[in-house]
């Protein structure tokens, strides 16, 4: 990835942007019975994979002097916990971008790069559609906990998005934004956000 970054670098004479959205989910499996080998696969990808992308990309900023803004995808996972579940992997990679993109928030700030997370709810991709085609009483289950009624789409994401890139949020770093309208049974309240806290582009999405 590193090279990745250089090779952009090399052409564009800058490096702006970088979201790092990288995330594969494994089938429910007992977390007292879960494989080493399974869950090093699942953090490689969500975890390993976040890094080293923001990495590449931040150098390229931190090379150029121009700053930047670094928007790692976690999930609303990272936070809670989805109640009848088994994927204690999947959220324990994600509980780590979304702490990764505090601390990389507080070593990047000096050089004008900031580092945001953005924790989306239930929204419908590739990767969830493997569960909800196959299984419609799910997704009637996950929209029944949303005050809207139904799930979310990946576009409604990128005005959050759109705003973390652009300089209308250039105050904003450090922070975890958790665009949705969630699920009372877990308490939390409708599009929760923690504002400017001072503590956030390779897509790598899949199911397994």
């Amino acid at each position: 990835m590193w090279k990745v970054g250089e090779t952009i670098g090399e052409r564009e004479g800058r490096m702006d942007v970088c979201i790092a959205a990288a995330g594969i989910l494994k089938s429910h499996t007992d977390c007292l019975e879960y494989p080493a080998k399974q869950f090093q696969e699942v953090m490689d990808v969500n975890v390993n994979g976040v890094l080293f992308t923001a990495q590449a990309a931040g150098r390229q900023m931190a090379r150029f002097g121009n700053g930047g803004s670094i928007i790692l995808i976690a999930s609303m996972s990272g936070s809670i916990t989805n109640r009848d579940h088994a994927w204690v992997s999947y959220n324990t990679s994600k509980s780590a971008v979304v702490q990764m993109g505090r601390s990389m928030a507080c070593e990047l700030g000096p050089k004008r790069i900031r580092v945001n997370t953005l924790s989306p709810g239930h929204i419908y991709t590739t990767m969830t559609a493997a569960y909800l085609d196959t299984q419609p009483h799910l997704l009637d289950k996950w929209a029944s906990l949303n005050p809207m009624g139904r799930i979310g789409r990946p576009d409604e994401l990128r005005g959050v998005v759109a705003w973390l890139a652009s300089d209308a949020s250039t105050f904003c770093t450090g922070s975890e934004y958790v665009p949705l309208c969630l699920l009372t049974s877990l308490s939390l309240l409708c599009a929760r956000r923690r504002l400017c806290r001072g503590w956030m582009f390779h897509a790598s999405e899949q199911s397994a």
